[in-house]
């Protein structure tokens, strides 16, 4: 495990190499820019002016401001009680989310056409990305809200679903590290009531009232917004200096029982933790409705942690598992030495983490963070870093798109040595993928054939005979062989077809 002082680590840059691709090293007066926020979970990057320590918490990008997009009807989307997975029109699904980023309405539009072009349904948005949203008094900023409000439109008409995020650690960390503590207008330098960033979490304190009441009038406000498919009311919240669990957990409840006064559509809530530390209470509390992850292990074998994580938090809290963000590495993607995230075959680090999560028991997938979005604050990476994973889900989104996963959990497996994966279902059907077991960070090297492998699985039910068919992860719809099998007690056995990198395949019940 990360130890939290690694985590804090903090990357520099200069404020005018990230706006410097869009102003030629001038600030524009119109738009805030701000630093990539939620550089979760550990090293950050932190744009900075020279001789400049606050950051103006709002924006007006008045040249962007004139997209208006047309909303089109959506589907239903809604997470039942007791349901692993949400709901689209009725039947569990799985989804595909990513992490948007951006300073300005134009940047947010971009990357929706691209999460609409890949297959992905889900975005993770973190509100204050367009500054902090409230005054010293905790009034709503409105030309802020307006600007989000363009934002959800737009992703609306692009099919989008959104899960804004009020709030997360950076904004309330006044020790070390990454910090945006500074400029966030609740601070007393800046006329607001907080001595110290952790009053946020002390029970009634003026500043937890004003940010509370504020985060209530924001609900209000967009209540009727159709595509807000649920609310995350902190990010990383064992981040911020000086909070404990206890505290973490009564703010969240506070919120929570606001939140669902004032959204009749009782949207589902989360709140997440970075991933380090023990705060196994947080996500026991009935505030939270599922759980919400961000794994960066730093071997980069993120596939296999995904399916470790989701399966430990399935058995530990029986609630339903979001990957809230992810990636290859915490450390900024502009790093010395580089990272894994630009690793040359890093593509298919990342390939093999979106098809691990169908198969984790997780409710979505994807969910990347510089991958998604973020790396648009990178003048290094930016779009083109960004467009080169614009459809990397699509293989994966198709080949779940006719899956009902009524029912499904994490089924037990084993395999032969040479093949890692995991399979999930139900007592009718059974989705598996598995790939090249030696195919790791940080070369991902591949072996030109995998042969004679097999997959034993625990199966529910009492099916006798099952279909089996392998599909390539290249499609997700090819279908390369089909099988028989066997229940052998509560145990199926499936031998897989020769396979380079990695295979899927769909377990139906004959009889």
């Amino acid at each position: 495990m990360k130890q939290k002082w690694y985590r804090m680590v903090v990357i520099f840059t200069t404020f005018c190499l990230i706006i410097s691709g869009c102003t030629g090293g001038k600030v524009d007066p119109t738009v805030t820019v701000l630093p990539p926020t939620g550089l979760s979970p550990t090293a950050k990057t932190v744009p900075i002016i020279a001789n400049t320590a606050v950051v103006v918490p709002t924006v007006a990008p008045t040249k962007t401001a004139v997209i208006s997009p047309t909303a089109l009807p959506l589907p239903e989307i809604t997470l039942k009680e007791g349901n692993s997975y949400f709901s689209v029109d009725g039947k569990p699904s799985f989804l595909y989310s990513r992490n948007l980023a951006g300073n300005t309405i134009s940047q947010y539009s971009q990357l929706l056409d691209l999460t609409s072009t890949g297959g992905s349904k889900l975005a993770r948005i973190q509100l204050d990305s367009f500054g902090m949203g409230y005054s010293n008094s905790g009034k709503v900023d409105e030309a802020w809200a307006k600007n989000w409000e363009v934002v959800f439109k737009k992703a609306e008409s692009n099919g989008i679903y959104v899960m804004p995020t009020f709030s997360a650690w950076y904004d309330w960390n006044d020790g070390e590290g990454y910090s945006t503590w500074k400029s966030n207008p609740l601070n007393e330098v800046n006329g607001g009531p907080a001595r110290k960033s952790r009053e946020l979490f002390v029970a009634d304190s003026p500043t937890q009232k004003l940010w509370l009441n504020w985060m209530k009038t924001l609900i209000e406000r967009w209540q009727g917004q159709k595509n807000i498919i649920a609310w995350e009311i902190f990010s990383e919240v064992n981040m911020s200096p000086g909070s404990t669990q206890s505290e973490a957990v009564d703010f969240v409840t506070s919120a929570a029982s606001i939140i669902r006064v004032a959204d009749p559509s009782h949207r589902p809530i989360t709140a997440s933790l970075a991933d380090f530390g023990n705060w196994s209470g947080f996500y026991r509390s009935d505030a939270i409705d599922f759980i919400n992850i961000h794994p960066y292990p730093v071997p980069g074998n993120l596939d296999t942690t995904i399916i470790s994580d989701v399966h430990s938090m399935l058995d530990k809290y029986h609630k339903p598992v979001l990957i809230g963000e992810s990636g290859l590495s915490f450390l900024t993607p502009d790093s010395k030495p580089p990272t894994l995230t630009t690793a040359p075959r890093a593509d298919i680090g990342i390939r093999h983490a979106i098809w691990a999560a169908v198969v984790s028991g997780a409710m979505n997938g994807r969910a990347l963070w510089w991958e998604d979005g973020v790396a648009i604050y990178f003048p290094a990476l930016n779009l083109p870093f960004i467009k080169k994973y614009t459809e990397a889900e699509l293989p994966a989104s198709k080949f779940v798109s006719d899956v009902d996963f009524t029912g499904f959990q994490a089924l037990t497996s084993s395999t032969s040595s040479s093949v890692r994966g995991a399979v999930v279902g139900n007592e009718k059907l059974v989705v598996g993928w598995f790939r090249d077991a030696k195919c790791e960070p940080p070369d991902w090297k591949l072996q030109p054939v995998i042969s004679k492998q097999t997959v034993t699985i625990s199966v529910p039910g009492t099916g006798a005979n099952w279909r089996v068919n392998f599909y390539d992860t290249k499609t997700g719809t090819d279908i390369i062989s089909s099988a028989v099998v066997t229940r052998n007690g509560e145990k199926i056995m499936i031998t897989l077809p020769d396979f380079s990198d990695d295979i899927a395949f769909k377990v139906i019940i004959l009889n």
